[in-house]
C-alpha cells in the first residue's frame, strides 16, 4: 500500500500529457502531490491506477490511460505500465507501456476489481470494459441511421497480472459470466485446412475457441477465420495468423465498417501452434490471442444476412483443433443446447 493512501484519499485525473495524483484528508480539499508525464502518446485520457497480485504471488502496481499512438504506429486504445508507486510518484518497470488491445476499438476503458461472494476484494482478478469507438469516427458509422446512436461497450474482460518474457504483462479473458449467455453450443472437434472450409454453423452472436495447430518447418503463409461472411463471400471480417511474419491480425477492409483498416500485433513463440478465442457480436469482433497478452478489437456493421463462417489455411495445411462454437443471446439461458458435429479423424 502507499504512504499517501494510508491517512488520505488518493485520485488521479489527466492533465494534458499527465497523469496526475492528487490526495484528499476529508474528499474536499485536494492537493496535487504528484504526476506522470508523457510527451509522445497523444492525448492522454481515462487515467487508471491500482494494484493487483501477479501469478507468481508478487504485488505490483499498474497505471493505466487511453493514449492515441497512431503517430507512431501503435495502438490508440488502453496503455498501462507496470512499477512501483508511493502515492505521489510512479516508478514504471520499463520506459514504453504494454497495450491491453492492439485493435481500433478499446477505448476510454476502465477498470473494477473483482470482489468474492463473502464480499472481499480479489487481489488477483480485475475486470474491465472498453469503448467500442475512437474519435476518428463519432459521427459516421451506420447504426446513427438505423438505430440513432453510435458507441457501444465491447465484452466485460476478466483481467490478471501474468509474468512472461521477463516482465509482467495484463492477460485479458472475455468475462466468465458470458457463458451463461450461451444458448446452443456446437461441438465440431478437429478439422485438417489446406485451402478453405465452410462451417455448418451460422449465427451473428457467438463466441469461438480452438488452437490452430502447423507445421513449424513448412508453415502455411497464411490461416485464420472468415467470420460475418456473405453468401458469396464479397463481405467478411477476417482473423488469422501469418506464421512467416509472426504476427495475428484482425482485418475489417472487406465488410462495413467506419474506416477501412487491418491490425496486426507480434505473435510472439508460437513454435507451431496458438489458441484463439473470439467473440463476434452483430456491430464488433474480438480476437484473444494465446495468453490473452494480445488482442484485437474492432467495430464492424455486416448486414443481417451476413453470418457465415469459413476457416482458411493458405499456402500449407493446419488444423484447428478442438472447435466449438458457443451461440449467444441478450438473455441468459436456462439451459444451453449442445451439438455434437464429429468432423471425422485428423492426424
Amino acid at each position: 500500500m502507499c504512504p499517501h493512501c494510508v491517512h488520505a484519499e488518493l485520485a488521479v485525473a489527466t492533465d494534458v500529457g499527465a497523469a496526475a495524483f492528487y490526495a484528499s484528508p476529508d474528499l474536499q480539499r485536494w492537493t496535487r502531490v504528484g504526476e506522470f508525464a508523457r510527451d509522445d502518446l497523444g492525448l492522454l485520457e481515462c487515467p487508471d491506477i491500482f494494484e493487483m497480485t501477479a501469478d507468481d504471488g508478487s504485488t505490483h502496481w499498474v497505471l493505466g490511460v487511453s493514449a492515441n499512438a497512431r503517430h507512431r504506429d501503435l495502438p490508440a486504445t488502453y496503455a498501462y505500465w507496470t512499477g512501483a508507486f508511493d502515492g505521489a510518484d510512479f516508478i514504471p518497470d520499463a520506459h514504453e507501456p504494454r497495450w491491453l488491445d492492439w485493435g481500433f476499438d478499446f477505448y476510454g476503458a476502465v477498470t473494477y476489481p473483482h470482489h468474492a461472494a463473502d464480499g472481499r476484494e480479489d487481489p488477483g482478478l480485475r475486470h474491465v470494459i472498453g469503448w467500442a469507438n475512437f474519435w476518428d469516427y463519432p459521427h459516421n458509422t451506420p447504426t446513427l441511421v438505423t438505430d440513432g446512436y453510435n458507441g457501444d461497450d465491447m465484452i466485460v474482460r476478466d483481467l490478471r497480472l501474468v509474468r512472461r518474457d521477463g516482465g509482467y504483462h495484463l492477460a485479458s479473458s472475455p468475462t466468465a459470466a458470458l457463458g451463461e449467455y450461451s444458448t446452443a453450443t456446437h461441438e465440431i472437434g478437429d478439422i485438417r485446412v489446406e485451402g478453405i472450409h465452410e462451417l455448418a454453423v451460422h449465427s451473428l452472436s457467438f463466441e469461438l475457441s480452438c488452437e490452430i495447430e502447423w507445421d513449424p518447418a513448412q508453415p502455411p503463409e497464411d490461416l485464420g477465420i472468415e467470420v460475418c461472411r456473405a453468401q458469396g463471400g464479397s463481405r467478411h471480417v477476417d482473423v488469422g495468423i501469418r506464421p512467416g511474419d509472426a504476427v495475428s491480425y484482425l482485418d475489417r477492409r472487406l465488410t462495413i465498417n467506419p474506416t477501412a483498416g487491418r491490425t496486426s500485433a507480434a505473435l510472439g513463440d508460437a513454435d507451431g501452434r496458438m489458441a484463439i478465442r473470439l467473440l463476434v457480436d452483430r456491430t464488433s469482433v474480438e480476437l484473444f490471442v494465446g495468453d490473452g497478452r494480445v488482442v484485437h478489437s474492432h467495430r464492424v456493421f455486416p448486414l443481417a444476412g451476413d453470418d457465415g463462417i469459413r476457416l482458411y489455411s493458405h499456402g500449407g495445411g493446419s488444423v484447428f483443433r478442438d472447435l466449438r462454437v458457443h451461440e449467444l443471446s441478450l438473455k441468459p439461458a436456462a439451459a444451453a443446447d449442445v451439438e455434437m458435429a464429429p468432423a471425422g479423424p485428423v492426424p
